[in-house]
């Protein structure tokens, strides 16, 4: 679950992964480029590059992520170089990823994330040519990048992480390193947008479509009795329903229904052109019926 949201895209390839999603095929079978796996455990993964070199990376106590590097020839590795510098405990596996010369790395920290406390720092990395300098992005308090895809080209690559909500990203360029943070929200069904005053005129409800780093939203604003104009987040996005979250009081003080139950209450909008109704979760009776003014 993401504890807070932070807050980018490039052509998918099939790539040989390490780490805690590995899998290894047969390299002959795999498109121009693409790494060989040759070592994956908990806290060490090594690939082999489509130019014969090999790259590691590995967790260090006290340390951090740390990298080194080995030509096609065989020689001795080079001295190990630190990625990303933390003291905190790492999770369990590296996600080393690599096309031609363009190697990424997803790796999470975090303290007691090996007996399944979530991370508090999430890594993304990327080194190119002759992997003497990386480009290293930390985001606090993530439950981690779901996956990485590197352009044909390796000239770009693109971290990505799906929730209910939407699809958080973060691009890199090369010769420009890291994008900013960006997180596509699920868009509302257009039989929701506009606004739904109720039944009894004692208040209405305002519904706006996601945009870019803004999830959609629904406003309830009091038509009569005491003023009560409140702004909730609507994440969880199905066809006919939905459930704002994270009620925020933009005027005067709550009230009924302003806003409604959080945890316990949906929107219900059952046909495209039919009235919308306020509901327990689980109940099919309405607390409150809507109509478009």
């Amino acid at each position: 679950m993401q504890r807070e949201s932070v807050f980018g895209i490039a052509g998918a390839v099939l790539l040989v992964t390490a780490g805690i999603t590995a899998c290894q095929v047969d390299a002959a079978a795999a498109p121009t480029g693409v790494a060989r796996v040759v070592k994956d455990t908990d806290d060490e993964a090594v690939v082999e590059l489509s130019d014969g070199r090999r790259v590691s990376l590995r967790y260090q106590a006290g340390t951090g992520l740390l990298e080194r590097h080995r030509s096609a020839n065989g020689k001795a590795w080079s001295r190990s170089k630190t990625v990303y510098a933390t003291k905190t405990d790492p999770c369990r596996g590296i996600d080393l990823k690599a096309l031609r010369a363009t190697v990424t790395v997803r790796a999470n920290f975090g303290p007691y994330c090996r007996d399944g406390e979530p991370p508090t720092e999430s890594v993304a990395a990327v080194g190119t040519g002759g992997l003497g300098k990386w480009d290293t992005r930390l985001t606090k308090d993530w439950d981690g990048w779901d996956r990485v895809d590197i352009a044909r080209d390796g000239r770009s690559a693109t971290f990505s992480s799906k929730s209910s909500a939407g699809t958080t990203t973060l691009a890199w360029r090369a010769g420009k390193g890291f994008g900013e943070v960006a997180t596509t929200y699920k868009k509302l069904g257009e039989r929701f947008l506009g606004t739904w005053r109720a039944e009894d005129g004692s208040h209405e409800v305002t519904f706006r479509q996601s945009e870019l780093n803004v999830p959609a939203s629904a406003t309830v604003e009091t038509l009569k009795g005491p003023t009560c104009r409140v702004r909730m987040d609507v994440i969880n996005i199905w066809e006919d329903r939905v459930q704002p979250r994270g009620a925020k009081v933009l005027e005067g003080e709550k009230t009924t229904y302003c806003p409604p139950e959080e945890f316990n209450s949906e929107y219900v909008v059952e046909t495209p052109d039919g009235p919308m109704e306020l509901r327990n979760l689980g109940d099919t009776t309405p607390l409150v019926t809507y109509r478009k003014p």
